[in-house]
């Protein structure tokens, strides 16, 4: 006798299991989307959350409650669903990590999501997490020196010819720099290591080679030029332009005071003692060859305001630049300190050679130096006290970056 068998008990297995199938397949096409989709909207909320928390920083208002009340703002308020974490680190004063070594804050935001499944149930799955992180860095208004700060700045890039700073060859004349070091942005030359004497811990810093130094390092950017010395040249105040500032000079003999003045020839101050109070001197001349020769020299204050603070002079940017010390039609100044009192400010004379022919005050030359070319082919001492705080300096407004 026969025994029939039946199908249908199979049928209803494979449907059963075709079923979980579809239901897996439906899970990760609606739940995945949905996970997905809310990882990217709190990835979003995170990263505007910690710009907040930055923005607040550099506005002195409350971090923590600026970028808690943006991520809330966002759906992501830390309650039963979803977790907040905000974090907040310093950045020390002189850690290199700010532009200007100044202070700021690193600010982290965390954000761990939950969503409720819906067809994942069915594969035991009741909840997706998901886990973001966003950090951003806001750091502190300040105010930088040209140039890095440093005293001299030679500009002259490493092209060949004269080296951008030069000591001089056979003068006995003796460099003391304090309060900051020397930078070329192309070769140094020093007669030998003891006619250049810096602080300790300071250094020539050459983009080319250096040589007769006792410390030398090489820097790991260089000075574009001339461009980066238009962006921040002053205006200039003598063009015609409206809202120029520019003074003529005073009658011969008399101090600069308080204002900007026009010098559009310069040799006419040779053997003239130069004395500012609360000015600045902005040198229209192309060409100049002033020597003080039997006597003068400068000395005085720069202004102490605007555009032009702390600029003792001002050389207008002449596209042939001073290719040396002795060269003709160019220019030059053989920079002599006067004996009646030290000058301070900075000089930035970005086209021009400046032999600095020693100085007379015991005090010093507060100033920073800036020409295409410096050094000294004289034999008088030079003394340069560098006081960052008496030359000009650069506003620079806080900064905010996201990192990650």
């Amino acid at each position: 006798m026969e025994m029939k068998t039946t199908e249908k008990g199979q049928t209803l297995v494979l449907i059963a299991l075709a079923a979980i199938g579809l239901f897996a397949f439906a899970a990760l096409a609606i739940d995945g989307s949905r996970a997905f989709s809310d990882k990217r909207h709190a990835q979003n909320a995170a990263d505007t959350a910690a710009l907040a928390g930055a923005l607040a920083y550099t506005h002195g208002s409350d971090i923590q409650t600026a970028a808690q009340n943006r991520a809330t703002s966002n759906g992501y308020d830390g309650g039963t669903m979803n977790d907040v974490t905000i974090t907040i680190t310093d950045i020390a004063t002189g850690s290199g990590i700010c532009p200007g070594n100044v202070s700021g804050k690193e600010i982290t935001v965390t954000i761990v999501s939950n969503i409720n499944t819906t067809f994942a149930r069915v594969i035991g799955r009741n909840l997706i997490t998901n886990a973001v992180t966003a950090t951003t860095r806001g750091c502190a208004y300040h105010i930088d020196p040209l140039f890095y700060g440093s005293a001299i700045v030679g500009l002259k890039p490493n092209i060949g010819g004269d080296c951008s700073f030069d000591s001089g060859t056979s003068n006995s004349a003796h460099w003391k720099v304090e309060g900051s070091g020397l930078f070329s942005n192309g070769c140094a030359y020093a007669k030998n290591n003891g006619s250049v004497t810096l602080d300790s811990g300071d250094c020539m810093t050459s983009v080319g080679t250096g040589s007769g130094f006792t410390c030398i390092q090489h820097p790991a950017y260089s000075i574009n030029y001339p461009e980066d010395v238009l962006a921040i040249m002053p205006p200039n105040p003598c063009d015609g332009t409206p809202g120029d500032v520019g003074l003529p000079p005073p009658a011969s003999g008399s101090t600069f005071t308080d204002g900007v003045y026009c010098i559009s020839d310069l040799d006419a101050y040779d053997s003239k003692d130069i004395v500012l109070d609360n000015a600045t001197l902005y040198v229209t001349d192309p060409t100049f060859d002033l020597k003080f020769a039997g006597g003068g020299g400068f000395s005085g204050t720069p202004t102490q305001s605007g555009d032009y603070e702390d600029y003792y002079m001002v050389v207008a940017y002449n596209s042939n630049p001073c290719p040396g010390f002795t060269s003709n039609n160019t220019q030059v100044i053989e920079w002599r300190g006067n004996g009646g009192g030290a000058f301070y400010g900075t000089i930035l004379a970005p086209s021009a050679c400046l032999d600095i022919r020693g100085n007379g005050d015991p005090a010093g030359m507060h100033s920073q130096i800036i020409g295409y070319i410096v050094g000294s082919n004289g034999d008088a001492d030079v003394y340069v006290n560098y006081q960052e705080a008496e030359n000009h300096q650069t506003p620079v407004n806080p900064t905010i970056t996201l990192l990650k």
